[in-house]
């Protein structure tokens, strides 16, 4: 296997996030309850809580987020802060498997999406991604040091669906609910979809309950199943299909 040097990418800088920054430095701190697609619940509900999101404010414009399952396991850490090689707001993620090894490090401009990432599989380093926006991702594979160019992230499989026949189902049939414009509500419902290896899914559900009105919600749910456009399983990086999440936002905003 050729040694893998990922020096060639500006966005690699030094992934460490500061886990030995001292808490006397913390200016507060806060505990958030998620669900299983690592959003926001109410506080009282037990039936969809999966995740816990801790979130110690550093500075004005630092703060560190730290995910952990109910078993108390460390899922994410996030750090949040600038840039200033880049000048940009950024995030460092790390993601990590159920038995605590590094599953990915990621470095992202806030401003626009890009980022650079760097995969592992059971603490072995798989390759990085370099993401220039849309659908523009530059892949580097560890095995052999080769760079490609991709429409898709194959170190993030995700279950794929007709796009053209998606936007065409929100243009026939989005509407605004009157009482979200009457109210002057807006936001973007993510909706989840289930899709198993062998491309047989479950009906969407609202994967972020507590960022969307009511209104805006039902209207998105109604909506997507008018879709009648083929979804596939998502595949990993050895062509090999999987079962995950697909997520399809729809955006509300008043004119």
């Amino acid at each position: 296997m050729n040694r893998f040097s990922p020096s060639k990418f500006l966005f690699l800088l030094i992934f460490s996030i500061g886990l030995s920054l001292s808490a006397s430095r913390a200016q507060d701190k806060q505990i958030v309850k998620l669900n299983e697609h690592f959003y926001p619940i109410n506080e009282n509900d037990s039936i969809n809580y999966f995740y816990k999101a801790i979130t110690t404010y550093l500075t004005d414009s630092t703060s560190l987020e730290r995910i952990f399952s109910r078993k108390n396991q460390i899922v994410k850490i996030t750090r949040y802060g600038y840039n200033e090689e880049g000048d940009f707001p950024e995030e460092n993620i790390e993601t990590y498997d159920t038995n605590g090894k590094i599953n990915s490090k990621k470095i992202k401009n806030r401003n626009n999406g890009f980022f650079h990432a760097i995969y592992y599989n059971d603490g072995e380093l798989l390759g990085d991604v370099l993401h220039r926006g849309a659908n523009n991702y530059e892949i580097r594979k560890a095995e052999n040091g080769e760079i490609t160019n991709s429409e898709e992230n194959p170190f993030e499989p995700q279950p794929g669906f007709d796009k053209n026949k998606w936007e065409n189902t929100l243009i026939k049939n989005l509407k605004y609910p009157t009482t979200a414009r009457r109210n002057g509500e807006e936001g973007t419902v993510m909706l989840a979809i289930y899709v198993n290896e062998f491309g047989e899914h479950t009906e969407p559900v609202l994967a972020n309950p507590e960022n969307v009105s009511k209104s805006i919600a039902r209207e998105a749910l109604r909506v997507v199943n008018k879709y009648e456009g083929e979804i596939t399983p998502a595949k990993t990086i050895e062509g090999n299909t999987v079962d995950a999440w697909l997520y399809i936002p729809i955006r509300f905003m008043l004119d």
